[in-house]
C-alpha cells in the first residue's frame, strides 16, 4: 500500500506517568497527537480539560534560547571541520536515555556563563576600541601643534583662536584676515572638506577679526586634554593595543570551547526535546487523577508503540486503544506514503507538488518508471550516466549523509541507470559515437521525435485510466467515465486511426478506432446529459467536454521535450568535442585535456539540470493533472529535534 493505513490511537494513563508516557511517544516519533475536541463532541469533555500553558514550558524555551545563541556565538570563533569531514563522519545516534545522561554529566549553566561574561566584555572592548578610534581620528588631524590649544585662553595682550572651516573658503578666508591690521593666522591642516587654522591678534582689536571668523563660520576647537596632542595620541594607540592584545586573548579562549561544542549541540536537542514535550501536553485532556492522549499512528507501528511504553511506563500503568478512522474524519488524517525501495526515492517528487489526501492514492509508483524513463532520454549519454552512476555510488558508499540528502543521491543513482541505456540506445559517450547505435540525434531525430509522442500519448491513457478507476471506487460514476475512461477510449481510437493512416492500413484497426472515437464521443454526452439535474445544461456541457481534445493535443507537444532536449545535449557535447579537435596537438594535449574536462563538466550540470526540471514538469502538468489533486498534509509526530543527531530506540 503507498500510502500508509493509520490509527486512531487513545492512550490512558495516571498522572504520574505523563512524562515517561510522553517519553515513549517521542522515542517512536511516529504518532502524531490532536486535540480530540477539534474533530467531534465527545463526552469525556466533560470530565477532561486541556492545560492550556504547560508548567515548566517557559523555562525549558528561555533554556534552549540561551543554549542556541550561546552556539550561535561560538561558531564565530571555533574551527569548524569541513563538509567533507562532516559528510563522512555523520551524525552521532543516540537513545534518549543516552542523550538526558550526557547533558546531565555537562556543567551547561557553568559553561553558558563563561561564554556570555566573555561576549560581553568583547562587546565591551568593541565599545571602547570605537570610542579610542574617533579620538585617534580628532588627534591625528591636530598632532601637528606643538602646543596645548588651552593656553591661548591665558593670553592677556592677544586672544588666540584655533579653529576650522571649509576647504572651499580657505583662501577667500585667509586673505579676508589679511586685511586686518596685526593680525597672525597659520593653517595647521587642510583636508577635502575641513581647513583649519590659528589666529592670533591684540585684544583691542580682535573684535574686527572676530567678525571675518563669523562671516565664514569659524568653529572653534574644543580640545578636551591636558597633554600635547602628540602625547595624547600615543596613549590613545598604547590604549588601542592593549585592547587588541586582549580581544585575541578572549578569542583564543573561545577558541578552546571546541571540547564543549558537542555537549552544547546534545543539550540544545535534549531542551528542544522538553519543548516538544510541553507543547504535547497542551493537547492532552487531564482529569484529577487520569490523562488521555489520541493520536494518528501507522497501523505496523502500533506494536513498535506498545513495546516502547511497556518499557518506559509498564505494561500494567496504561491502556491502549486502537479504532479505525471513520470517513468523516478522513480530511484531518495525515498522509504518509510507504513504498518499497526502488520507488521510495522518488516520493520526494510527489512531496514537491503534493501529498495525496488519506482517501487519495499515491502517485508516486504510477509516475516512478515514466520518471525513469524521461530523465534518461532528455540526458542519454553513457559516459554522463557512468559519471553520475559513480559519483552517486561514491557518495554512498564512503559519505554518512542527513537522511534527506541519502535519498536524494539515492534518486540520482537510480536515475543513472536510465541515462546509461539511453546513452547506449543514442550510441553517444561523452558526445563520441559508438560502434553500436540504435538511434542517431543528427539521423533519427524524426524517429526519437516520434518515440517521445509516443511515450506521452501512453502516459496520457495511462493517467486518464487511473482516474477513471480513483473515481469509481469514490462512487463518482459519471466523472469516472467522462473524465477518465471515455478520453482514454477517444484518445486510443484516435491513435489507431493514425496507425491505420499511416503505418499499417487495415480495415479492422479502423473499424476498431471508429467504434472507439463515435462510441465514446455518444457517451460522454449521454452521460453528461443523464448526470445533470438540468438535462439541457448537461447535453451542453457534454458537447463542451469535446472541446477538451486541444488540450491533448497541447499534452503531446510537451513531449516534444523528450527529444529537444536529449538531441541538444548530445549537440553540445560533440561542439565540445569539436573544439578541442581543433586546438593544436600540443594544446589539445595539455591545456585541451582541462578545457574538455570543465566543458563536460558545465554540460553534465545543464543537461541533469535541465532533465530534472523538465522532466518533473511533464509529471505534475500533463501527467499528475489527468487524475491527481494532492492536497494532504504530512504526518507531524511528537518528535526529536534530530538537528545534530539522530535518535535511535531503547527497547531494553
Amino acid at each position: 500500500m503507498a500510502i500508509a493505513k493509520m490509527k486512531q490511537i487513545t492512550l490512558l494513563a495516571e498522572q504520574a506517568n505523563k512524562e515517561q508516557l510522553l517519553r515513549a511517544v517521542q522515542e517512536l516519533q511516529k504518532l502524531e497527537l490532536f486535540d480530540l475536541s477539534a474533530l467531534e463532541e465527545n463526552e469525556l469533555l466533560d470530565y477532561y480539560s486541556a492545560d492550556a500553558q504547560p508548567e515548566n514550558r517557559a523555562e525549558h524555551e528561555e533554556k534552549m534560547k540561551l543554549i542556541q545563541s550561546t552556539l550561535a556565538y561560538l561558531n564565530q570563533y571555533v574551527k569548524q571541520p569541513s563538509a567533507l569531514k562532516k559528510m563522512m563522519k555523520g551524525r552521532n545516534h543516540y537513545t534518549l536515555k543516552e542523550l538526558e545522561q550526557k547533558v546531565s554529566a555537562f556543567s551547561l549553566d557553568q559553561v553558558i556563563d563563561e561564554v556570555r561574561q566573555i561576549e560581553r566584555k568583547v562587546i565591551d572592548i568593541h565599545q571602547q576600541r570605537k570610542t579610542l578610534t574617533d579620538t585617534e581620528t580628532f588627534l591625528r588631524k591636530w598632532e601637528g601643534l606643538d602646543f596645548n590649544p588651552n593656553d591661548l585662553e591665558t593670553f592677556k595682550v592677544t586672544t588666540g583662536k584655533i579653529g576650522t572651516i571649509s576647504s572651499a573658503s580657505a583662501d577667500n578666508f585667509q586673505a579676508a584676515l589679511k586685511e586686518s591690521s596685526d593680525v597672525y593666522v597659520e593653517e595647521i591642516f587642510r583636508y577635502k572638506d575641513e581647513a583649519a587654522y590659528l589666529v592670533i591678534s591684540p585684544t583691542n582689536s580682535f573684535g574686527e577679526v572676530n567678525e571675518v571668523l563669523n562671516q565664514f563660520q569659524f568653529t572653534n576647537l574644543n580640545y578636551p586634554y591636558q597633554q600635547l596632542p602628540k602625547k595624547e595620541l600615543k596613549s590613545v594607540l598604547n590604549s588601542l593595543s592593549q585592547l587588541s592584545d586582549e580581544e585575541k586573548s578572549l578569542k583564543a579562549t573561545l577558541q578552546n570551547y571546541d571540547v564543549h561544542m558537542e555537549n552544547l549541540k546534545l543539550s540544545e536537542e535534549y531542551y528542544a526535546n522538553l519543548v516538544q514535550r510541553d507543547n504535547a501536553k497542551s493537547l492532552l485532556l487531564n482529569g484529577s487523577s487520569l490523562f488521555i492522549l489520541n493520536g494518528w499512528l501507522e497501523e505496523e507501528e502500533v506494536n513498535d508503540l506498545t513495546v516502547l511504553l511497556d518499557t518506559h511506563v509498564g505494561q500494567e500503568n496504561y491502556a491502549i486503544m486502537t479504532d479505525e478512522i471513520p470517513k468523516k474524519h478522513f480530511d484531518f488524517v495525515p498522509t504518509v506514503l510507504k513504498n518499497n525501495a526502488l520507488v521510495e526515492p522518488f516520493e520526494s517528487v510527489t512531496e514537491m507538488y503534493s501529498l495525496p489526501k488519506y482517501n487519495d492514492i499515491d502517485p508516486t509508483p504510477f509516475m516512478m518508471p515514466f520518471y525513469l524513463v524521461f530523465f534518461g532520454m532528455m540526458s542519454a549519454d553513457l559516459g554522463y550516466g557512468l559519471v553520475l552512476m559513480l559519483g552517486t555510488f561514491a557518495a554512498m558508499k564512503f559519505f554518512n549523509m542527513d537522511k534527506g540528502m541519502a535519498r536524494f543521491i539515492k534518486f540520482f543513482h537510480l536515475l543513472s541507470y536510465s541515462v546509461i541505456v539511453w546513452g547506449l540506445i543514442y550510441g553517444s559517450f561523452f558526445g563520441a559515437t559508438l560502434p553500436i547505435q540504435l538511434l542517431s540525434t543528427t539521423d533519427d531525430v524524426i524517429t526519437i521525435l516520434l518515440l517521445s509522442v509516443i511515450f506521452g500519448f501512453i502516459q496520457m491513457v495511462y493517467g486518464l485510466i487511473i482516474n477513471g478507476v480513483v473515481k469509481w471506487k469514490q462512487q463518482q460514476r459519471s466523472s469516472s467515465y467522462v473524465d477518465g475512461l471515455a478520453w482514454a477510449g477517444v484518445l486510443i481510437g484516435l491513435a489507431l486511426l493514425i496507425v491505420d493512416m499511416m503505418i499499417m492500413p487495415n480495415a479492422i484497426i479502423r473499424t476498431l478506432s471508429y467504434i472507439l472515437i463515435f462510441a465514446n464521443v455518444i457517451g460522454i454526452i449521454l452521460v453528461s446529459t443523464m448526470a445533470s439535474k438540468n438535462k439541457g445544461l448537461g447535453f451542453a456541457l457534454g458537447l463542451y467536454n469535446l472541446y477538451g481534445v486541444t488540450g491533448y493535443v497541447g499534452d503531446l507537444v510537451s513531449y516534444t521535450r523528450l527529444m529537444a532536449l536529449g538531441v541538444s545535449g548530445g549537440s553540445i557535447a560533440v561542439a565540445f568535442n569539436m573544439i578541442v579537435q581543433y586546438l593544436p596537438t600540443a594544446a589539445r594535449f595539455s591545456v585541451g585535456i582541462i578545457l574538455i574536462i570543465a566543458l563536460h563538466a558545465l554540460n553534465i550540470f545543464l543537461t541533469y539540470l535541465s532533465a530534472y526540471v523538465h522532466t518533473a514538469r511533464l509529471q505534475y502538468v500533463e501527467f499528475f493533472g489527468k487524475f491527481y489533486e494532492g492536497g494532504g498534509r504530512p504526518l507531524s509526530p511528537l518528535k526529536t529535534l534530530e538537528k545534530h543527531i539522530y535518535l535511535k530506540k531503547d527497547t531494553k
